[in-house]
């Protein structure tokens, strides 16, 4: 890496990637029960789990993209980034935000 702080866009690429396979489990569960409509039914409903699908489709290509934009501004621009403290800060309250809406939505889904 040309500048230390293109490291900020470590933990956002990490991220998306846990996305990305959380999106294939889900992906999976849902051809499962289209086969076969009796897999994980009364935990996770088809329709509960397209929904999760989708979502995790947004939230992952939104961290991937911003992973992208922090390793790839510092470089294009030839100059460190202002504050990677705050592009960290900005990285926990997405992701925390981003669990918590998934899990919300999957919780109210099951009730």
């Amino acid at each position: 890496m040309k500048f230390t702080s293109q490291q900020v866009a470590k933990p956002y690429f990490i991220f998306a990637l846990l996305l990305f396979a959380g999106q294939i489990v889900f992906g999976l569960l849902m051809g499962m029960q289209y086969i076969n409509g009796d897999v994980g039914f009364p935990y996770i409903p088809f329709n509960v789990a397209r929904m999760v699908h989708t979502n995790l489709l947004i939230v992952w290509l939104l961290f991937g993209f911003m992973g992208a934009s922090y390793y790839l501004v510092p470089e294009e621009a030839n100059i460190d980034l202002f504050s990677p403290k705050l592009a960290k800060i900005t990285f926990w309250v997405f992701a925390a935000a981003g669990v918590a809406v998934i899990g919300r939505l999957f919780i109210c889904a099951l009730c």
